[in-house]
């Protein structure tokens, strides 16, 4: 048998072969990151700038490596990355005021233009359109404080050529994110809500102003329900038990100093929050009827664990002090059995927060008063105020206001005393004045009014009580349009609220000096001032400061303590140092010892 093999004919295609596998191409290097000594040296060589925005830029950019502790070579030129590292940074710790720093804020911006990177302009910027500037112009006769709120949103919209008839929410949108990201503005989220509020009250009230009403969005941090978000019996339940703490039976074995009205407030704000933490724990609104609910060793521990997983994990006073108001309703008021008080106990134990002393934040800002030059400003910042009122042909409302705060610069630098009390001084109860020989006046505050329970009392030094009187004399009777009592009254002569007192206070200081500080900063700074001219007298500052103990003073001030003593270990060094001083002998018998 016999095979016969056809013959196979094999045919091969070869397809072209893709040039970029025969010459893969080389990936292109990635664009180096912009920095701020590339920013430098292109200034020094640009050619289209004047010698004088030279010197002032690179300054500006020199001076703000400083204040970041780094060289220009290594800071990003990125404009949100330098925005929020400028809102940490203190201007007076640098010695910088803060007109200065504002300027270095100005100046950095235009030298980041002037090499391309995308920045958002502020309010001065190139001539509006003829759209815009129709607008602006009825902004300016009408309101003067609208177009400055106005000005850098309409700056925004000219260079993007859109028209004002155009305008959208989405287009405020795109502003916020130009704050934030192409802005060295301080507080991007602040002036996105008051431009915004000020494009509602143009709308509202001048005619030709585009009919557009834009969302306005609520910036404050808070995140509690309200009591009409809960069922009436649970407000009802609450407010009895509020009401019970601050006026206790006498005659009850169960008995317990009244509270505060600010503790009472505060702890009615402490169960809205704790309600709305159980709720968004996954518990019903509806079920939340009583306190009894809440204190429910499941519910508390639903609402605490919520509380602890919102800073990620980290304990806080915040979260033991909804503990420790959970297990009061427990034990004062729903007549838990001792099993539930125990493990009420027990988780308070565990969410204790160690008391250390100061924060880092209360750490840092002490420290710009290391320079002598940021001490005299504060110290002398009131006289320095009412001297220059005093010098104008005529005052205003805005020079009496001056006036008013640097007052009460001038009583928290001698009685460092709580802002509560501060705006809550009533000159018929609080300034006592002693007609004996030169007359005195004495700041009284009962011990009810005070957080310690004790009272309050110093006689003022000759000059704020002579501050006081010039005060009362000269500004007081124009602050107010009615009678009032209270020292620093508003305009319509009621209180100022504790917190916005205090913010007013800080804004006047900044203002005025470039520093910035809480009012509670006040304290530390007694406690620092007098600690390093008397480093062993910390009971002088117990009193000064009305702790109830020296174990408070000393857990919180003991850093100044030992700032002082590491100083005077260093005088020793340099001591022993001049001392022992080795003499120099002279070249040539160095030279015949060694050969």
């Amino acid at each position: 048998m016999s095979y016969e093999i056809a013959p196979v004919t094999l045919e091969f295609t070869m397809a072209p072969i893709p040039t970029d596998l025969l010459f893969p191409a080389v990936p292109d290097k990635p664009t180096p990151r912009l920095n701020l000594g590339d920013v430098i040296a292109h200034h020094k060589v640009a050619p289209d700038i004047s010698p004088r925005q030279r010197r002032e830029r690179i300054s500006a950019l020199r001076t703000i490596a400083r204040a970041f502790d780094g060289s220009p070579a290594a800071i990003p030129a990125e404009v949100r990355y330098l925005r929020e590292r400028m809102a940490a940074v203190l201007p007076a710790n640098h010695g910088i005021s803060q007109g200065r720093f504002n300027n270095i804020r100005s100046l950095a911006m235009a030298a980041l233009r002037q090499c391309d990177v995308p920045v958002l302009r502020g309010r001065a910027g190139r001539p509006l359109g003829p759209a815009w500037h129709a607008l602006r112009a009825l902004l300016r006769v009408q309101d003067e404080k609208t177009w400055l709120g106005l000005s850098r949103f309409m700056s925004y919209c000219d260079a993007r050529e859109i028209a004002p008839c155009a305008v959208a929410v989405s287009t405020f949108d795109s502003f916020h994110l130009g704050l934030i990201n192409d802005s060295l503005a301080r507080e991007p989220n602040t002036i996105d809500r008051g431009t915004r509020a000020a494009w509602n009250l143009a709308a509202r009230t001048i005619a030709g102003w585009p009919d557009l009403i834009v969302p306005v969005p609520d910036i404050r941090r808070r995140y509690a329900l309200g009591w009409p978000d809960f069922p009436e019996s649970f407000r009802v339940d609450a407010e009895a038990f509020l009401y019970r703490g601050a006026n206790p039976d006498l005659f009850s074995d169960a008995y317990a100093k009244p509270l505060k009205k600010s503790t009472v407030e505060m702890r009615r704000r402490q169960i809205l929050q704790i309600a709305t933490a159980l709720l968004r724990s996954g518990r019903p609104a509806s079920t939340i009827t009583d306190l009894a609910t809440l204190a429910l060793v499941p519910n508390a521990t639903a609402a605490l664990r919520y509380f602890g997983e919102r800073p990620g994990g980290k304990l806080t006073t915040y979260t033991h002090q909804y503990a420790l108001l959970l297990k009061t309703i427990a034990r004062h008021w729903t007549g838990a059995s001792a099993d539930e008080i125990g493990d009420l106990s027990k988780i308070c134990r565990r969410l204790a927060v160690k008391k250390t002393g100061m924060t880092d934040k209360n750490r840092e800002r002490p420290r710009q008063f290391d320079n002598q030059d940021n001490v005299a400003a504060l110290v002398h910042l009131p006289a320095r105020v009412r001297r220059e009122v005093r010098a104008q042909d005529t005052i205003g409302p805005e020079d009496d206001a001056r006036v008013m705060f640097a007052l009460a610069v001038d009583l928290l630098l001698v009685a460092p005393i709580r802002v509560d009390n501060l705006a809550g001084l009533d000159i018929r109860r609080h300034l006592v004045s002693v007609r004996r020989g030169a007359g005195t006046t004495h700041l009284v505050i009962p011990a009810h009014e005070t957080k310690t329970g004790k009272p309050y009392e110093l006689e003022l030094p000759r000059p704020v009580a002579a501050a006081v009187a010039h005060y009362r004399a000269n500004h007081y009777v124009r602050l107010s349009s009615g009678p009032s009592d209270w020292l620093f009254p508003r305009a319509g002569g009621e209180r100022w609220p504790t917190g916005y007192f205090a913010t007013q206070i800080i804004d006047f200081v900044r203002a005025e000096t470039g520093l910035v500080m809480n009012v509670h900063l006040f304290h530390h700074l007694a406690a620092k001032f007098y600690l390093e001219a008397h480093p062993d007298d910390i009971g002088t500052v117990r009193r000064l400061l009305g702790h109830t103990n020296v174990a408070t003073t000393l857990r919180y001030y003991a850093e100044i303590k030992t700032a002082a003593a590491f100083r005077r270990y260093d005088s020793v060094i340099a001591d022993l140092r001049a001392q022992t001083r080795p003499a120099v002998k002279d070249a040539a018998q160095q030279r015949r010892r060694r050969s």
